[in-house]
């Protein structure tokens, strides 16, 4: 036979597991919930479209130097990229649409208004427009052909 305080003990333990299972699911929501208001100050769209218009800027002199692609990986490393979307899928599919938008103005009409769309705020999109005069200065030099892509973007995004 147990005793009564050998059943409060008991009852005393299992209230604690009680408490600890209620406040597991708690713990996991903290350690695995994103905050809506990311770090960076951007939703998912808008970095998407910052990489598509940087991309699109990489390709503007049909030159690709390193030090243009490393701006881009620098730029998205402070980004907080949502995990359901993988860096490295995205970037293949969004350097394609760049080079497709270089080649054909149709697609590339599209392809830029997405852009504007996406990157919604006046803020965003001075943001992005700073980003791209960086990488056309990358290389060390800006060329017509960037120049031009420069004007054009400004009256697109202003």
């Amino acid at each position: 036979m147990i005793g009564i305080t050998a059943k409060k003990k008991l009852r005393d333990l299992q209230s604690k597991k009680n408490q600890s299972i209620h406040f597991m699911p708690s713990l996991i929501r903290k350690l695995f919930h994103k905050s809506e208001a990311s770090k960076d100050g951007l939703t998912q769209p808008q970095r998407e479209a910052v990489v598509d218009l940087l991309n699109y800027c990489m390709y503007a002199d049909n030159l690709i130097f390193l030090a243009e692609d490393r701006l881009i990986t620098d730029t998205v490393a402070k980004f907080n990229w949502d995990s359901k979307v993988p860096f490295d899928q995205f970037d293949v599919r969004s350097i394609g649409n760049a080079r497709n938008a270089r080649e054909n103005q149709g697609y590339s009409d599209q392809f830029l208004a997405s852009i504007r769309d996406r990157l919604s705020t006046a803020a965003v999109k001075g943001q992005a427009l700073d980003l791209c005069q960086e990488l056309f200065v990358a290389d060390g030099a800006r060329s017509e052909e960037e120049e031009a892509v420069l004007q054009n973007l400004r009256e697109l995004l202003e």
